[in-house]
């Protein structure tokens, strides 16, 4: 519950151009919705901080709803292709083994999203390609996935129809929480580098776009 504190008027966002109140663009969601999202590098799901934050945030207004004494963690999941596994504790990911690692292979992927019956899947803006996904793990997304965005590594997704800001002192410390969860190599202090500089403005502007389920999994 680390991000508990957040709140939705913690987040600029604009969808097609047109600004959105955070409770109008997550008046439907439920806190049984889960998200997931699919990580190839481990560092990678920094690039969507600030759409799972705001994900995370209206999780926590459905239990605010109810009163004000709760303690809950989302369903929400990392698919990650390295290891060892980042720790996105900090993104309220949490406890450790909702970050999943899963192989360079689209079918076992899809088989990680639907066996956590992910509702919310966000993918890596990289170029899609013909995948083998067997017709029941097809159709189980089809019942499960609601909603499906590309997001970018760096934060900036191409062609992106949704903006989402927010102060960059909020979260600055998560990200360097999942940079600092695994043993500092030369690699590891350039991520380390590169996020300090892109959190070192006062806002933090990320970009994502949407798109459907078949061209989410293209992408796995």
């Amino acid at each position: 519950m680390h991000s508990s504190s957040l709140r939705g008027t913690d987040f600029k966002i604009t969808q097609d151009g047109e600004a959105i109140p955070h409770a109008d663009l997550f008046s439907s969601f439920q806190d049984t919705d889960r998200l997931g999202i699919v990580v190839p590098r481990r560092f990678d799901g920094i690039g969507a901080m600030t759409l799972i934050m705001a994900y995370v945030t209206a999780f926590y207004d459905r239990y605010r709803e109810r009163g004000p004494e709760f303690y809950a963690y989302p369903d929400f999941f990392t698919f990650q292709r390295e290891a060892p596994c980042a720790d996105y504790g900090m993104f309220d990911i949490w406890p450790n083994h909702k970050n999943v690692h899963v192989p360079q292979d689209a079918q076992q992927t899809a088989e990680a999203i639907n066996g956590r019956g992910v509702n919310v899947l966000l993918v890596p803006d990289n170029d899609p390609r013909e995948v083998v996904i067997s017709p029941v793990e097809r159709e189980s997304a089809r019942r499960n996935v609601q909603q499906c965005f590309v997001y970018s590594e760096s934060g900036t997704a191409s062609s992106s129809d949704l903006v989402i800001e927010c102060r960059s002192e909020l979260l600055r410390g998560y990200a360097l929480s999942v940079l600092d969860s695994v043993p500092a190599d030369e690699s590891v202090l350039e991520h380390r580098r590169q996020w300090e500089a892109r959190l070192a403005g006062d806002t933090l502007r990320q970009t994502y776009r949407s798109l459907d389920l078949d061209d989410a999994l293209r992408r796995l």
